[in-house]
Parts: C-alpha cells; structure tokens; sequence
C-alpha cells in the first residue's frame, strides 16, 4: 500500500498546476460556442475530454494517498472539498438559467444535488458535472477497492477500459450517445480504467508496472481516436483531408501526455521555489470551481452580449476565484495547515 512517503514526496505542485491547465482546456473547448477562439485553437485541439481523463487520473492517485494514509473521515473530508462549491454552482446556475417549476424540474435538481446525474437523469444543471458524478461514485467504492487483491483492481482495469473501446467504437458505427449524456450510471463501467489507473499506482508497491498501466491506457486511448478518425477519412475516400487532422491527434496526444509525464515522472519534477509553488497550488484550488462554474459564466456574458473573448476568460477565472475563497472551506484550511 501507499505509505507517507509517497504523499510527501510527491510534486502537489506539479499536479496543481496540472489540473489547472487541464481545466484551462475544458474552458477554451466550450468557449468556442461564445466567442472567436481562432488564437486559442491550439487549446481546442487538446480536447476537453482528453482533459477528463487527465482530470479522473490525477483524482485516482490523490484519492488513493488520502485514504491508504488516513482512512478516518474519508468521506467527510471528501464531502467537504466538494460539497460547497458544488451546491454554489448548481444555485449559481439556476439563478442566471432558471429552473423549471414543475415535478421534473425539481426532481432533476434533486438529482444533481446528490449526484445522480447521469443515473436517474441524462441531465446535468452544470455541464460539467457529469464527470463529477463518476468521481464521487469512485470515492465511494474507494475503501471497497483498497481491500482489493492487486490482480483483481487489474482485472477492473482492464474490463473497463475493453469496455471504454468497444462503446467508443459502437459511439462511431452506431451513433450511440457522449458519455456526458449516458444514464443508468454506465460512464462507470467505461470510463473508471483511468481513475483506477490511478489508484492503482498510490496504493501498488509495483512502479513500474502501474506507470506501464498508465502509458498503455492513455496511448490506447489516443490510438483508439487515431484510428478511428483514419478509419473515417478511408470509408469517405477523404484520406487526403488525413492531414488536415493532424493537429488535432497531436493536440490531444500532448493532453494525455501532460497528465501522464506529471504524474509518472513526478519524482523527477525539479521542486517548484515557494513562491512559484504558491501559485501552482492556488490555480490548482481554483481549477475546480472553474471547472464548475465556467459554462454558466459564459451564458450569463452572451445574455449580456458581451464577444470579447479576453473578457469571457477573465471573467470565468475572477468567478472561479471568487468561488474558491468564498466556499472552499476544506481547501483554504488544509493550506493553511500546510
């Protein structure tokens, strides 16, 4: 299992500014629906959901140090690091959307309140909350999964991600839905081999083979995608237009290997200096609340006909600032015990 030396010999600053910049490329990915971001293409590339799986692969390791190290009060603690500042956007939400007044209305608000987007409902009040759902299912079989045999969290692994191929697959031949849009709680079965991933390498004595793990996932997921789209320009007898794909496969190739690099070659990560680290940790506090929050700002800017899109992300980066100070109670407390 993990021991303290990991947890304190691990670059949090690293993985701060990480998922900083991860959630930075969610932003620009739906920013594109509200303002020009032909100078920000480069970050559209990247992908948002390359970003999630970085996102679900970061949130694996950090919750498998927090609970191989202190197994009591893990779901407060957790409850606490994401409960304000969810509840926060969902109100933030319905006050700039509305929110229908009907039985449906409020029962599809419930359900988002207790993460039951993407179970019972197909929607989620804050768009990117579908993710958050999954993580929060994740948490909860954390202290189930710990008790695991090593060759059983593998086996996990390696059936949710056949799993995540074949329904990627069915995704291009048959149409089937986004992950963001599927019910019945099934992003668990396809999309959890990253998360486990990287549980898998907090809790594993093995190294090299639970980074081997997650080198293999992340460049079977770019493959998949390369593969698919190659596919695609033969059947249309469009392999010329191959090319003008090229940027894409290699946006989303450096947002795997972002993620990958940081977390894998952790240890090699020169130590940031304190002033550098403090504000590696605090985009990485803010990455949340921008995570959540981003989308609903930018409705509220184009009901206010704003186009200028420096000001859509400032604006989006202030809220998620705000938010971070305001409600993120837990966060702001462990730094100051830091």
């Amino acid at each position: 299992m993990a021991t303290n030396n990991l947890k304190e010999n691990t670059n949090w600053a690293a993985l701060s500014l990480t998922r900083f910049v991860l959630a930075f490329v969610v932003m620009v990915w739906h920013l594109k629906e509200f303002a020009n971001i032909t100078s920000l293409q480069w970050l559209y590339n990247m992908g948002s959901f390359e970003a999630v799986l970085g996102f679900l692969l970061i949130s694996g390791f950090s919750i498998g140090i927090s609970i191989s190290n202190n197994k009591e009060h893990f779901f407060k603690r957790r409850l606490q690091r994401i409960y304000p500042v969810y509840l926060a956007c969902i109100a933030l939400t319905v006050a700039i959307a509305g929110l229908h007044l009907n039985i449906t209305g409020i029962a599809t608000l419930i359900a988002n309140v207790f993460f039951l987007n993407q179970v019972v409902t197909e929607v989620s009040y804050i768009p990117a909350a579908w993710s958050l759902s999954l993580e929060v299912w994740l948490y909860c079989l954390a202290p189930l999964l710990l008790k695991l045999k090593k060759n059983q969290l593998l086996y996990l692994i390696g059936f949710s991600f056949l799993c995540y191929v074949l329904y990627t697959c069915g995704r291009t031949l048959f149409n089937w839905r986004y992950y963001a849009g599927i019910p019945f709680g099934l992003n668990l079965l396809l999309l959890s081999f990253i998360w486990l991933a990287g549980f898998n390498k907090a809790t594993s004595y093995n190294k090299k083979q639970s980074n081997a793990i997650i080198g293999l996932l992340l460049l079977g997921t770019a493959g998949l995608t390369i593969a698919i789209q190659t596919a695609y320009r033969i059947k249309n007898h469009d392999i010329d237009l191959l090319i003008t794909d090229l940027p894409v496969f290699l946006g989303k190739t450096i947002c795997l290997a972002i993620p990958y690099f940081t977390l894998v070659h952790n240890a090699k990560i020169t130590a940031f200096k304190p002033a550098f680290t403090k504000i590696a940790n605090l985009l990485g506090n803010i990455s949340y609340p921008l995570y959540l929050s981003h989308a609903i700002t930018f409705v509220f800017l184009k009901k206010m006909q704003v186009t200028n899109t420096s000001l859509y992300i400032i604006t989006a980066l202030v809220v998620g600032t705000v938010l971070y100070y305001i409600f993120d109670f837990y966060s702001r407390k462990r730094r100051r015990t830091y």
